[in-house]
């Protein structure tokens, strides 16, 4: 399986009773999961949902064979317009969870902190974006892709092929010429934005929930698989 995305999100709100947390995730699981199957346009994929109580944590990851990977990127054109537009599919689904996630709370104006994980989708395209700035070469991208896949690489060839084409046949972005009039134009700029930047002390991560009781865990292995559930007390 190939990791598509992980959407994590924490909600400061009261802790709920267990079963009320139970059918809370399960719930938010079907949500998504209905969403995903609208939006994400490859034929299977493996979902995972886990939720902690105590406030609430959660994290949802999507995982799919590279065959059904590779079938989804062949809807779209080129190689590389399917891998930009399903990573965006998987965004949009990473929003639509952080957000359905608040619903029973929205009379509390509650905001989720929400982190996004591109996943392999996102590693391989900035595979082709060091391509494209001539920092690597196509040969090299192929090995770093192949040490990305591991032995799923393996098991579709024509992927692998269609990857390499891609590689090869990416254009090199225009690099622009540093002229005098424009080293002096950055230089200006530099003590400029230099002189307005303030020192800013750091931003306080947030701290993990205290007093965490139950961690809900809803997945699906495939789409023709059912449902699963598992409750761990803490």
């Amino acid at each position: 399986m190939i990791d598509l995305g992980a959407t994590d999100f924490y909600i400061d709100v009261p802790s709920l009773p267990r079963h009320e947390f139970e059918k809370y995730s399960t719930k938010l699981f079907d949500e998504w999961e209905a969403y995903v199957e609208q939006v994400l346009k490859i034929p299977d994929y493996a979902l995972a949902l886990e939720v902690e109580e105590g406030s609430i944590k959660g994290g949802a990851k999507i995982a799919a064979a590279l065959y059904a990977l590779y079938m989804g990127i062949s809807q779209y054109g080129s190689f590389i317009s399917g891998v930009k537009t399903i990573q965006g599919q998987i965004s949009s689904i990473g929003d639509f969870l952080a957000t359905h996630a608040t619903t029973p709370f929205s009379s509390n104006e509650v905001k989720p902190r929400i982190k996004k994980n591109s996943g392999s989708l996102g590693e391989l395209q900035r595979l082709f974006f060091k391509v494209q700035q001539g920092k690597i070469t196509a040969e090299q991208a192929m090995l770093e892709a192949e040490a990305l896949f591991g032995d799923e690489a393996k098991s579709e060839p024509d992927f692998m092929d269609e990857m390499k084409k891609s590689f090869e046949n990416t254009p090199l972005l225009a690099k622009q010429l540093n002229l005098p009039l424009n080293t002096f134009e950055q230089d200006v700029f530099l003590q400029i934005s230099n002189k307005k930047r303030l020192p800013h002390s750091p931003r306080p991560k947030p701290e993990p929930p205290i007093g965490q009781q139950f961690r809900v865990e809803v997945w699906r292995d495939s789409k023709k698989e059912k449902r699963k559930v598992r409750v761990i007390q803490l």
